[in-house]
């Protein structure tokens, strides 16, 4: 958390799937919206990293609902959320349905969990071990340092009962959407059929990269730019 733990406005920067409110990307937002006057945080995801509680609770629902616990828990204050993938679906998600959320912004994010548009279900060989492996990098250790996290199948079961296409669709809520040029797992289509189909106002922004821009630290700043343009034309 930085800023200003009084001021009248919040903004939660949300991780992506399995990853850290640690990571380069996540910190620099926070610090930035920080900066433009907001009292500005991150968390780990019930479940993940430093939260508490097993994997097999990190879910949408449980995210979603962590979200709006910590809007309440800060006040209900007018506040803006920004999310990175899975972060920015929440984002979304938390942006069109809770009244104290002003303004979001998704940063290379599915916009719907259906199967006919994010693919991926069902899954039988991911149903009948039960689990599947996912890992990710430590910050600030070295490369072959990971953790790794058995995600349960019930985390796709519960997943595609999601989509926030029609509700994008009349919600008068400022948007913004990101998508990268080289991204290969939320593809620059997926964005911006999102960004199609949501009703004004709402922004489109283009990132020279792949789905990993925490990765290069021009790019994160590009995306804060971004995320200031976007702030300040609302």
């Amino acid at each position: 958390m930085k800023g200003d733990t009084e001021a009248s406005e919040l903004a939660l920067v949300l991780p992506g799937k399995l990853d850290t409110k640690d990571y380069p990307h996540m910190r620099s937002h926070v610090e930035y919206l920080a900066n433009r006057g907001y009292c500005a945080l991150s968390f780990d995801p019930p479940g993940t990293w430093e939260s508490k509680g097993d994997i097999s609770i990190y879910t949408v629902f449980n995210y979603h609902k962590a979200v709006n616990e910590v809007v309440e828990y800060f006040g209900n204050r007018p506040t803006f959320l920004v999310g990175h993938s899975r972060g920015g679906s929440i984002a979304m998600l938390a942006g069109i349905m809770n009244p104290y959320v002003r303004s979001f912004a998704s940063i290379m994010s599915y916009y719907t969990f259906l199967p006919k548009v994010h693919g991926e279900y069902p899954d039988n060989t991911w149903k009948e071990k039960g689990y599947r492996l996912s890992q990710r990098d430590i910050p600030g250790q070295s490369a072959h340092k990971i953790k790794l996290y058995k995600l349960p199948y019930s985390f796709l079961e519960d997943q595609i009962m999601y989509d926030m296409g029609s509700a994008l669709s009349v919600s008068k809520k400022p948007k913004l959407f990101m998508y990268g040029r080289k991204d290969t797992l939320v593809t620059p289509e997926v964005v911006k059929k999102g960004y199609e189909i949501s009703l004004k106002p709402k922004q489109l922004q283009e990132l020279d990269s792949d789905h990993d821009y925490r990765f290069n630290a021009d790019l994160i700043q590009q995306a804060n730019k971004y995320l200031g343009e976007f702030l300040d034309s609302i």
